[in-house]
């Protein structure tokens, strides 16, 4: 580096020191200041050169002369800014008198910005008269006329006039620097390229490092997401497990949790775990939690309305389907006994001190315990006219003596009191005039309200009816049994109450239900005929009563919620023998022993079954709201015995919409569009004649045909509707093919697929794709795809070990006994296929939606097992039929329904055949497995079950929310 270069570096001093004075130079002069110090200059090189000025090189403080003339002595030049204002200023002359008794005239430099300097070339000296711009100390000094630079000033755009500071700023660092204004100029420019070149290789490499750094980020993003996401998964892998270890004791929490799952991570294996969940203990019909834990529980005698007690000394009623349950009073202990009327509008209950008396419209009244006694047990008659409070007192002496309270609930008033000896275990009014009393020996007393007369129908005379140290059950709603809690391994008896005092003691009853460790009182049902039993093991058994006192078979267990085995919280639903109400902890369970399970919506169909060998048909239109099926017709006024029938049937919210076209049987196709309905029809086996092309009238929004049957004795085997054309086609069981006028449903035209590997007349079973393009035909050991459009045979697959084919849209589904493949709709390629072996005979039937996401394979014995796209194993189904009939089973083509159809049994009377709806969608069983659990975990309860931390999606989702 230069040595000039080196002088003016900003730690050694500066290039020039402005001397100026006046408020329009104090603006110009920070520019020019800048301009020179930011003359073109390698980047990464400091200033050229500093310019001294007092705005910017003066700092604060005291001793303003002495600063100066610091930047003075470090300065190299002199630069006056010549003006009126600085000829004026004292400062501007000490400032130049300092550098000329210091420095040489030669380094100093002028630039005119206001007023005149004029040279006087006679007197060798400025013009004192007309120079108006320069300070007085310069008078005298130049030996010649010096070069001075003027500050020009321009109109800019905004017309205002500006200075130009580039052309001052170049002439000053001109002169300092010792070269031309044109070498700097063009260093300038030279030195501006340089730094474009470095600029833009700046640019080059911070775009390099920008890109860099983006992907850098892009990788940590995926990596992240991708860590969130195996989390996710783990998490919901966690979830789905614990479901399934929870769907025999609390089938709410696995629901629930197999809900957390697939929104944590919406894949076929969660799915699966949904369908799990939702299709376990499938006697639990809905869940409702209290506010608080239920200590007493009754159902009114309609079934309409369960009424629960709370640990908090609430009263709450539920009707079964509403959200919640409603609070109706408020005692101030846990509540201990409760009783409501038929109608569930009248309640009483006692928290043992306080009893209160709710009236639906009337409000409550709350009565205190007379003379100490405490209440016990309640009871409220049929009508809700009348009630009963069972009150005890206990002396010193510990000789306890009781009474029964009367009391007429209009009014509120006590009647009458009847007293008792021991405690009380149970009391039912059997109408408005009469009271049964069971106390915990097992003594019944009846009690008149006439006239207070009292009669023992105790069903033994002993003082101990269960034996030593069994508790008594209490009594049935009728008021004529009671059960008795026995030794584990022992059936429950139950007492049936004698009629009078001296009628003769009816026989014992007996629950045959095994209790490993401990027992506890049956819940009978309202006359007494069925018990439930409350599992120590978790569940109920429910049994009848029977004389028998070992049973041929025991109840099997019932589980899917926690019932409280020590407390009497079981009871029957009004007077159904198939409906319970339990409680557990706050929880109430809603139990349907009927339910196929909570997913099914069944609809009573009149197809009864045919013979073993002819299951119904059933096919579900383009939208899956309407199914067909044709078989054979239950016996009724209208219709002969198993006459042939094809019934059309809404499903959905429109179930009630049906359509019964008699004397026909067939298999039923759809135009692909859903406007069409065809009927290819089998011939009339009662009388062994073709059946003719119809247009059946039917209120249903599109249209139907019945095509023309095939000869006698020969059946249907395959029919498609193409969209697009006006005709039909069928193929019967000898493998010949009939093209169908659709307008009448006849049959235009007839021929025979051959050239493939099967021969007419050995064809057992046969499928044509919706479009009707393509048909395929198989015997024993063969499968033929046949061009119906070219009418040629295109090519001939395996068949030695096919048990059932269909379409699904596009795709051909072949049903072997090891797997199901997936075939494009010409059975020119193999998509997938989906391991499989029926474990109960073989694969009868296959069915799919129309893009194949969703197989279901139903085999020998009626199971039916789910399969999702990836083949995924979704979940296996019970048989639907009770009457040991082969059923029909079709999906909806976006594969969210499942449908089967189970006919009747074959006999006068008989009832009818059920069509069943499953929802099997992830949407549907989200809404499923949330409206029964009622109310989501709490985090008590999530961390009770899981222990880790809740995800924000591992809820049920909000109304409107997605599910996923």
């Amino acid at each position: 580096m230069s040595p000039r270069r080196r002088a003016t570096r900003a730690e050694i001093g500066y290039g020039a020191f402005l001397s100026y004075s006046g408020d329009r130079d104090r603006t110009v002069l920070p520019l020019i200041q800048n301009a020179i110090e930011k003359l073109p200059r390698p980047w990464y090189r400091f200033p050229r050169m500093r310019i001294f000025l007092d705005y910017s090189g003066v700092s604060i403080g005291p001793e303003l002369w002495g600063k100066i003339v610091a930047g003075l002595s470090r300065s190299k030049w002199l630069v006056v800014v010549a003006s009126p204002e600085a000829a004026r200023s004292e400062w501007v002359d000490r400032e130049i008198e300092w550098w000329l008794a210091n420095r040489s005239p030669e380094s100093i430099m002028l630039v005119l910005s206001a007023g005149t300097l004029v040279w006087d070339e006679a007197a060798g000296d400025w013009d004192r008269h007309r120079s108006t711009a320069l300070p007085p100390r310069l008078f005298g000094v130049f030996a010649s006329e010096p070069v001075y630079k003027t500050v020009k000033w321009r109109e800019g755009a905004d017309g205002i006039s500006h200075p130009d500071i580039d052309a001052i700023a170049i002439g000053i660092a001109a002169v300092i620097r010792g070269v031309s204004e044109t070498d700097i100029k063009s260093e300038g420019y030279q030195q501006t390229k340089r730094n474009l070149r470095w600029a833009n290789t700046a640019i080059g490499a911070l775009v390099t490092l920008l890109v860099l750094a983006l992907i850098a980020a892009l990788v940590a993003r995926v990596q992240s997401n991708r860590a969130e996401q195996q989390a996710r998964i783990a998490t919901a892998r966690l979830l789905a497990s614990v479901a399934d270890t929870k769907t025999t004791t609390d089938a709410r929490a696995a629901l629930l949790l197999a809900v957390a799952a697939y929104r944590l991570d919406p894949s076929p294996r969660h799915h699966a775990a949904l369908l799990r969940a939702n299709l376990a203990s499938p006697a639990v019909a809905r869940y409702v939690a209290a506010p608080a834990d239920v200590t007493a529980l009754e159902s009114s005698a309609d079934g309409e309305t369960v009424v629960a007690g709370l640990a908090d000394g609430q009263v709450v009623t539920w009707a079964p389907g509403e959200p919640a349950p409603t609070s109706v009073a408020h005692l101030p202990g846990a509540i201990r006994s409760l009783a409501v009327a038929a109608d569930g509008r009248t309640v009483l209950a006692t928290d043992g001190a306080a009893t209160t008396l709710w009236r639906d419209g009337a409000g409550r009244r709350d009565f205190d315990a007379p003379d100490e006694r405490g209440a016990e047990v309640v009871a409220v008659s049929e009508s809700g006219k009348v009630g009963a409070v069972h009150r005890i007192r206990t002396d010193a002496a510990g000789i306890s003596n009781g009474v029964v309270d009367i009391i007429d609930v209009p009014s509120g008033q006590v009647r009458m009191s009847h007293p008792t000896g021991r405690s009380m275990k149970s009391m039912v009014f059997t109408d408005d005039g009469v009271l049964r009393l069971l106390d915990t020996g097992g003594s019944v007393r009846q009690v008149s309200l006439r006239d207070g007369a009292a009669v023992d129908l105790s069903p033994l005379d002993t003082d101990s009816v269960c034996g030593k140290g069994q508790a008594v059950g209490e009594l049935s709603a009728d008021g004529s049994s009671f059960a008795c809690a026995v030794l584990p391994g022992l059936p429950v008896p139950v007492f049936r109450l004698r009629q009078a005092p001296e009628a003769p003691r009816p026989e014992t009853g007996y629950v045959g239900v095994p209790m490993p460790r401990r027992t506890a009182a049956a819940a009978l049902s309202r006359t007494g005929s069925v018990a439930a039993v409350p599992s120590e093991d978790g569940g109920l058994y429910v049994a009848p009563v029977a004389g028998e006192i070992t049973p041929r078979e025991p109840p099997p267990l019932i589980t899917g919620s926690a019932v409280d085995f020590d407390r009497a919280l079981l009871r029957f639903r009004g007077s159904s023998e198939t409906q319970l109400v339990s409680a557990s902890g706050a929880l109430i369970t809603l139990w349907d022993l009927a339910q196929r399970d909570r997913l099914a919506k069944s609809i009573p169909v009149p197809i009864v079954k045919g013979c073993n060998d002819c299951p119904p048909s059933l096919s579900l239109s383009p939208d899956g709201r309407t199914a067909v099926i044709t078989g054979k017709n239950k016996a009724s006024d209208e219709f002969s015995l198993n006459s042939d029938v094809v019934v059309i049937q809404q499903l959905g919210a429109d179930s009630s919409r049906r359509h019964v076209i008699p004397g026909l049987d067939g298999i039923p196709v759809w135009r692909p569009d859903g406007t069409l309905l065809a009927i290819a029809a089998h011939p009339d086996s009662g009388y062994d004649r073709r059946v003719s092309a119809d247009r059946p009238r039917t209120e249903m929004p599109f249209e139907v045909a019945v095509l023309s049957s095939p000869p006698p004795q020969v059946r249907v085997r395959a029919a498609a509707v193409p969209e697009s054309t006006d005709i039909a086609v069928s193929l019967d069981g000898s493998g010949r093919a009939y093209l169908h006028n659709l307008a009448t449903g006849g049959i235009d035209s007839e021929f025979i697929p051959l050239g493939g590997a099967i021969g007419s007349g050995m064809i057992s079973d046969a499928a044509i794709d919706a479009n009707g393009e393509t048909l395929v035909m198989r015997d024993d050991d063969h499968i033929s795809v046949y061009d119906l459009s070219g009418q040629r045979n295109t090519r001939d697959i395996d068949g030695k070990d096919v048990q059932a084919m269909a379409f699904a849209g596009q795709h051909l589904l072949i049903g072997r006994e090891e797997n199901i493949e997936i075939w494009d709709r010409t059975g020119s390629s193999r998509e997938r296929t989906i391991p499989f072996r029926a474990t109960r005979g073989a694969t009868a039937q296959v069915a799919a939606a129309g893009d194949a996401t969703v197989v279901v394979a139903r085999d020998g014995a009626n199971y039916m097992t789910l399969f999702a796209a990836d083949g995924t194993n979704l979940g296996e189904l019970e048989p639907d039929s009770v009457w040991h009939v082969t059923p029909a089973v079709a999906l909806s083509a976006d594969g969210r329904y499942l449908v089967t159809m189970n006919p009747g049994p074959a006999f006068s009377g008989g009832v009818d055949g059920t069509l069943i709806e499953r929802d099997i969608s992830p949407e549907g069983l989200i809404q499923a497995a949330c409206a029964h659990a009622d109310a989501d975990l709490t985090d008590s309860e999530w961390d009770a079950l899981i222990g880790i931390g809740r995800p924000a999606q591992a809820r049920c989702p909000q109304q409107g929310q997605e599910y996923r």
